[in-house]
């Protein structure tokens, strides 16, 4: 394995992608505070009928560590919730996503603690050691060894073994079991559970939401989630473009500019998954339009397949990307990059854009070629003189960087009153981010959209 190779490994392995300072003012910061706030209350509900006891110091680390663990893995798969009020404190379903992925880790962290002090108590007695290792030697023992186990899996598909989207995304499913495993560990070998009802109260209150949230998200999304059945109209491959033209059958969808949908193909042959995608039309056309890079295997070989007077299911929408821009005043920059143009495209078709913003509007492609969106982009903006457009060809001008962006757009301005969006690769956005932040641009000023989500 090269050093790059290597690197990439281990980066995903350990959270270094959620310390760029963009990610830490907008999500990482956030998310601690709900670790800590939710870890410190189950502490201090739970150490004062911890005292009354004989104190063990491993004992008393192993019961904090799996309370707190089983509660920071129930608030995990709460996340993953596809919630309205969480998404706005948070800034955005992607910044959601990054948290629960976050969150994920921290509680698995805190759960392995369990067992470990629990072995360590236990040696170097090796049989009531192997009783904390090996399935079946106790009942009540044994729902927590299958959770550790199970966790540990999962967490190995997500982290270190590269798996494709359809099949980590039905292993990810198994995530709510582990909750129930231990859940029903805790209930069958915790005596203070039972016994302090306050302490039981906040434990089983929080898995149980935890397990609602899951079954919810499994089996009620589908059904009573926001949908929408939808007709396809149109269908055009452009250079490696599938571009998507939607009807809504019953109701229409409301949605503001820049926002996405999660859609469900079920005419696609053993395509059972939802996929976001940006819708880049306006609230007042007839017709939503989506548009999608051939660059996995669904994107490449299946949604190409989709034929018009297909049936569909649009769920949503989503996001909270175009929110600043329908509302604040300032001096804008926008980044696109690839098919990560698709948000704006709708955000400039918006009827009440504002006239009282200068925009500057950077869409970084390969070459020629790929800007399948430009002639459409300038026909847009054609009379609007607040809006400077620049196509950039990575193949001819090299890449993409802060400071060309501001030699181009604002020569001798500051940057830290400017609102500046981000749209495109993930690593395109957190280097950019970076620059910016380092020429004076203030973190919150930084909007970005990132659907990485393994």
């Amino acid at each position: 394995m090269d050093n790059k190779k290597y690197k990439k490994k281990i980066e995903k392995i350990l959270p270094f992608s959620f310390m760029d300072k963009i990610n830490r003012i907008q999500f990482v910061y956030k998310s601690l505070k709900i670790v800590l706030i939710v870890g410190l209350i189950t502490f201090l509900i739970w150490f004062p009928h911890m005292v009354r006891s004989h104190f063990e110091i491993y004992l008393f680390l192993s019961k904090a560590s799996a309370l707190i663990g089983l509660c920071l893995l129930s608030l995990t798969i709460i996340l993953s919730l596809r919630n309205n009020f969480v998404e706005s404190f948070f800034g955005g379903l992607d910044k959601v996503y990054k948290a629960h992925h976050f969150v994920g880790i921290i509680a698995a962290i805190v759960i392995l603690l369990h067992p470990i002090f629990l072995i360590v108590r236990a040696i170097p007695d090796w049989d009531s050691t192997l009783v904390y290792i090996v399935p079946g030697m106790s009942t009540s023992i044994t729902y927590g060894i299958l959770s550790l186990y199970l966790m540990l899996i999962l967490l190995a598909f997500t982290l270190i073994i590269k798996l494709p989207y359809k099949i980590w995304h039905f292993t990810h499913h198994f995530m709510g079991v582990v909750l129930i495993l231990a859940t029903w560990h805790t209930l069958a070998s915790a005596r203070h559970i039972i016994e302090f009802p306050l302490l039981g109260i906040w434990v089983l209150l929080f898995a149980s939401i935890g397990i609602i949230s899951y079954f919810y998200t499994l089996f009620l999304y589908r059904i009573i989630g926001p949908k929408f059945r939808a007709s396809v109209e149109y269908v055009k491959i452009k250079g490696d473009i599938t571009e998507i033209k939607l009807k809504t059958i019953d109701k229409k969808i409301k949605f503001h500019p820049g926002q996405f949908i999660f859609i469900k193909f079920p005419t696609l042959e053993n395509s059972f998954e939802m996929f976001p995608f940006s819708i880049s039309s306006s609230n007042s056309e007839d017709l939503i339009r989506i548009s999608a890079k051939m660059s996995g295997d669904f994107t490449s070989h299946k949604l190409p397949k989709i034929n018009a007077g297909d049936k569909i299911y649009l769920y949503g929408p989503y996001g909270k990307f175009g929110e600043k821009y329908l509302f604040e005043k300032k001096d804008m920059i926008w980044i696109a990059g690839g098919i990560g143009v698709t948000p704006f495209i709708s955000m400039l078709k918006h009827k009440n854009s504002s006239k009282y913003n200068k925009i500057n509007f950077i869409w970084t492609c390969k070459d020629e070629k790929s800007a399948v969106y430009d002639k459409e982009i300038k026909n847009i903006i054609k009379e609007n003189d607040n809006i400077n457009y620049i196509l950039w060809l990575s193949k001819e001008r090299g890449r993409l960087s802060a400071k060309a962006i501001m030699d181009l757009c604002h020569p001798g301005e500051k940057i830290n009153d400017k609102l500046i969006f981000l749209c495109g690769p993930n690593k395109m956005m957190m280097e950019l981010s970076d620059q910016f932040i380092k020429m004076g641009a203030k973190p919150n000023n930084i909007i970005f959209e990132d659907f990485n989500l393994i």
